[in-house]
């Protein structure tokens, strides 16, 4: 999802929005102490992950970003997920997978609150 976040941090920018995107690889530690300086100072999150939505790491960081930052969010945490359905056969995979329109979707509705 790297990829796709970069992508739509470039698109952003057409719009002119500069958005942070960070790649949490290691899940433990987990290192939210960044995320949670770039939450401060921009009031939004939006978490991208392939994992459905029900239960995931996305809703943890969620959670935590609620927790440490509630005062500096100007919208809800956002996530952007793959479905809440078994993950697909490999023909199918690109339909599942969070894609540069839901990213955008969700960083636009952070900025409609």
């Amino acid at each position: 999802m790297v990829r796709t976040a970069l992508d739509a941090a470039t698109a952003a920018q057409e719009d002119g929005r500069e958005l942070e995107v960070f790649d949490l690889r290691t899940l433990s530690p987990l290192d939210l102490e960044p995320v949670y300086e770039s939450v401060r100072r921009t009031g939004r999150c939006v978490v991208v992950h392939e994992a459905p939505s029900n239960v995931g790491l996305g809703a943890e960081i969620a959670a935590r970003v609620t927790e440490e930052c509630f005062y500096s969010l100007e919208a809800p945490v956002l996530r952007v997920t793959g479905f809440d359905t078994p993950y697909p056969a490999a023909r199918l995979e690109e339909d599942y997978l969070p894609d540069l329109d839901r990213v955008l979707d969700a960083v636009d509705r952070t900025f409609g609150w």
